[in-house]
């Protein structure tokens, strides 16, 4: 059961040792605040006990697999919001003209997944940005939130869940 100020559940892509290096620190910078889980360790109902989920890692090791795996956990969660602490998780990579790009950025296709509201990012990320707590905030005196670096406005970008008819068309759009 988690402190009455511990909002957010902290953990990192699977076998990404950046991942769990930074999820260390930034848990360490904010431990009243949050709690650190390992992937493996994580289930449904103890998701449910928590406002929010960061997760961080690589942008390269967040695959569909992964992606996959972490919309099982939290299908039937109490938990609505997700962080990706990946580089550019808020961008779908483009090639070009019908090459191999994506139709959604990773978080846009969680969002779409679960229904649920997920923040990515608009560019890289450091790992200062993330182990020393500089793209996260406290809210309210007590809620871990992602939040701007004071050298980098729009760093993150929030998604919610697209109509069919948005989600069609913003696919359309990166073809």
């Amino acid at each position: 059961m988690p402190k009455p100020t511990q909002h957010a559940v902290i953990t990192w892509i699977p076998n990404s040792g950046d991942g769990m290096r930074e999820a260390r620190r930034l848990n360490a910078r904010f431990r009243n605040y949050s709690v650190l889980r390992a992937p493996d360790k994580l289930t449904t109902s103890e998701l449910s006990e928590y406002m929010s989920l960061i997760v961080v890692g690589h942008r390269g090791e967040f695959g569909d697999a992964t992606q996959q795996s972490l919309a099982n956990l939290l299908h039937g969660s109490d938990c609505h919001w997700v962080v990706l602490a990946n580089c550019s998780s808020g961008v779908a990579t483009s090639v070009g003209a019908l090459g191999d790009n994506e139709l959604w950025s990773p978080a846009q296709r969680l969002a779409n997944a679960l229904r649920i509201k997920v923040s990515g990012t608009a560019r890289a990320l450091t790992f200062d940005e993330v182990g020393l707590g500089l793209a996260f905030a406290l809210t309210l005196g007590e809620v871990l939130i992602r939040s701007n670096p004071p050298s980098a406005a729009h760093l993150w970008r929030d998604y919610e869940a697209q109509s069919e008819v948005d989600e069609v068309a913003e696919g359309i759009s990166h073809l």
